[in-house]
């Protein structure tokens, strides 16, 4: 049934899909009577040359008992490429695998595939990456769920109908990547609904923003120094806007001597640092047991002596309190939060304090912690012409004004003045904030 999908790419062919889907269900019969099946799930490299070999094999014999010994060998190798896709790898994913260039794969419940080319903001079909991309069978789509999730010791059904899981690095995902499935009936067509986001396989660096763009040399500068002053950063920004690359990149700049705790969910950063711990949130499991909070993170990461305290996207109320408290306890940190302006970054830090914790913590004392805790809110967005730019950066005033946040602008971008190819930045302020740490 899997080979249904081998048929469909053969039809381009002149070997007709009946006839291509009975090749690969004896070429299977054959690997699978010549190998044992662990070989098969987990090849070494010299298994796996040896299975492909004997599925070209395999595949000019089968031709050549129907006849067909004189198709043409293009023919023939991609007939072969396709029964190993099935078979050693992940099945439609491979040429999109192979291509390198994305940074998400998206499907739809009608099984319409997106994808996300790295560096851009909007998806795209398939067809426009790959021309010749033929959609495949939901049976295919599932097998190849299946190899991803059991990857993982996870599994999608009835009783577990959205799973979301992190996988690790593997020779097809060197540097891993999340993804996110949903399947019928929740999903409200014939396929599964299929997120794939690839985790970046090299550290973002200080010249990489700059070359996507996203700043100016004057304000990296200034952020250089900023982290040099062991300041405590917040990036605001919308869904793919580029957050956790920019805390990537600006993460990057600490010292190789301090000491970073890094806590995310899910883990996505990479750190080309000589002094990292690491740690991940876990959800808990469908009876509610086991599960490990960022906020508990937080919490036990004060207890590990970290000079710089980095944090992925503050989403839970405990996360965000104890996170302020720690930045206020004289450690620097950095952390991304969803807002679109810095004043609704703020609202949106008291609104998760009041709702996450119990007693819930007074929109008026969350504002107190702001000013005390955080010296930069830097905001990302997404300009007229789908490029990722800082478009503001905030300095934090030690003390409320009218019981308020009060935030000081730096830098502005004026899209007015701008191209794609010539952004704009105005500095309208200086920094001025520093702390003494030792």
């Amino acid at each position: 049934m899997v080979f249904q999908y081998v048929a469909q790419q053969a039809a381009r062919t002149d070997i007709d899909p009946e006839t291509a889907s009975a090749i690969a269900e004896a070429v299977a019969a054959h690997i699978n009577s010549e190998f044992p099946p662990s070989q098969i799930l987990t090849p070494d490299d010299a298994t796996r040359q040896a299975i492909t070999e004997r599925i070209r094999y395999w595949v000019s014999a089968e031709l050549r008992a129907r006849g067909l010994g004189g198709v043409d060998y293009h023919v023939e190798a991609d007939l072969a490429l396709r029964i190993q896709h099935q078979m050693l790898g992940l099945g439609f994913l491979e040429p999109l695998l192979e291509h390198g260039g994305l940074s998400e794969i998206m499907m739809n419940q009608d099984g319409s595939i997106f994808v996300l080319p790295k560096g851009q903001t909007h998806p795209i079909r398939v067809e426009e990456v790959i021309p010749k991309f033929t959609r495949p069978t939901v049976t295919e789509v599932r097998v190849v769920i299946d190899k991803l999730l059991g990857a993982v010791g996870r599994r999608v059904n009835e009783a577990e109908p959205i799973v979301a899981a992190k996988l690790p690095r593997s020779p097809r995902l060197p540097a891993g990547a999340r993804v996110n499935v949903v399947i019928p009936p929740i999903a409200n067509g014939p396929y599964p609904e299929l997120n794939i986001r690839f985790y970046e396989a090299r550290p973002v660096k200080p010249e990489q923003l700059l070359a996507w763009g996203e700043l100016n040399e004057a304000m990296l500068e200034m952020l250089c120094r900023a982290v040099e002053n062991q300041l405590r950063l917040m990036i605001a920004g919308g869904t793919a806007t580029g957050k956790t690359t920019l805390l990537s990149g600006l993460a990057n700049l600490i010292p190789p001597h301090h000491r970073i705790i890094l806590v995310e969910d899910p883990a996505e950063i990479f750190l080309d640092h000589p002094h990292v711990v690491s740690m991940e949130a876990r959800p808990p499991t469908v009876e509610g047991k086991y599960g490990v909070s960022l906020g508990d993170l937080v919490t036990t990461a004060m207890r590990m002596t970290p000079r710089w305290l980095v944090v992925g996207e503050v989403r839970h109320g405990k996360a965000a309190v104890w996170l302020l408290r720690a930045q206020m306890s004289d450690h620097p940190g950095m952390s991304t939060i969803h807002a679109d302006d810095p004043k609704n970054a703020v609202r949106t830090l008291c609104l998760l304090a009041a709702i996450d914790n119990n007693p819930p913590v007074r929109a008026q004392d969350t504002k107190e912690l702001i000013a005390a805790a955080v010296d930069l809110f830097i905001q990302i967005g997404i300009d007229p012409w789908g490029v990722r730019r800082i478009v503001r950066i905030g300095q934090v005033a030690p003390d409320l004004k009218a019981g308020e946040v009060w935030i000081d602008n730096v830098w502005l971008y004026r899209p007015d003045r701008s191209t794609r190819e010539q952004p704009v930045w105005e500095q309208v302020g200086e920094l001025t904030r520093s702390r003494t740490v030792a």
